[in-house]
């Protein structure tokens, strides 16, 4: 982990009343999100989904449960915590990084990458949380997958549209906010608030930045494989995202010369 001098003495523990004013910003902050997204992506045309897209999304939240949650906990991360910084730098989450890639590779729609991430939290919360399903905690997992299709509005469907290195760059920004700013959300305000577990600055600093850098490199190294398999998978991945806007053609055009 964090050696303990970096970690400093400052602990993030915001008052009860502040904490609960933040938590709702958040909320806030992600329910804009989630229509800016949606906003976005009708206004600029983005082709509909399909029913094979709301399967990739189902098949890969399930692929990332199966990793993240059974093999990546119980036989890759003990191996990776012997490692110094393995575990900070997220070395353990090359393989989810890898999937995700993959499933957003093959959709590259606004929408698919919170889907994915968030069909995947759901997933642990059930299996794995001993409590069930716990709203309050979804802020966190939403953040997760919601700059990610920020990101893809932005690029305007040309998000994984070439390899190369186009789609290293698309992976390392996609990467990035994968862990920022979810890890520093949960680290500062939802875990003090909802776990009562508090982090010094320095730890949370650390933990940000070596997350950040670790899932950016994993997702720009799985980018150009994620293309290619994306292509070969599916032949379309490639294809326009947007329709094009079609033009009226001018009535005197239409009625032919008056003469």
């Amino acid at each position: 982990m964090i050696p303990k001098a970096w970690e400093g003495t400052t602990t993030v523990n915001l008052p009860y009343p502040t904490s609960l004013i933040v938590y709702i910003v958040i909320w806030a902050a992600v329910i804009a999100g989630l229509f800016f997204v949606y906003q976005r992506s009708r206004s600029a045309g983005f082709v509909r989904w399909t029913t094979q897209d709301i399967l990739i999304v189902a098949i890969m939240g399930v692929l990332l449960e199966v990793y993240d949650n059974l093999l990546g906990d119980q036989f890759i991360t003990p191996i990776i915590q012997l490692i110094p910084f393995g575990h900070l730098l997220a070395l353990n989450d090359l393989p989810y990084m890898f999937l995700l890639m993959v499933g957003i590779a093959l959709i590259r729609k606004p929408g698919c990458a919170t889907a994915m991430v968030f069909l995947n939290f759901i997933l642990m919360q059930l299996l794995y949380s001993g409590s069930g399903i716990n709203v309050l905690m979804w802020p966190y997992g939403l953040l997760q997958g919601l700059l990610l299709d920020i990101y893809i509005v932005q690029r305007g469907g040309r998000v994984f549209s070439r390899g190369g290195w186009v789609a290293v760059i698309d992976g390392l920004i996609l990467g990035a906010l994968r862990a920022f700013p979810a890890v520093t959300v949960q680290s500062a305000f939802l875990g003090p608030l909802l776990e009562g577990s508090t982090k010094t600055l320095g730890y949370i600093f650390f933990y940000t930045l070596l997350n950040t850098i670790g899932n950016g490199v994993e997702a720009a190294i799985s980018g150009p494989l994620a293309v290619r398999i994306a292509r070969s998978v599916n032949p379309g991945a490639e294809r326009p995202l947007t329709r094009e806007k079609t033009v009226p053609v001018d009535s005197t055009l239409q009625g032919g010369s008056a003469l």
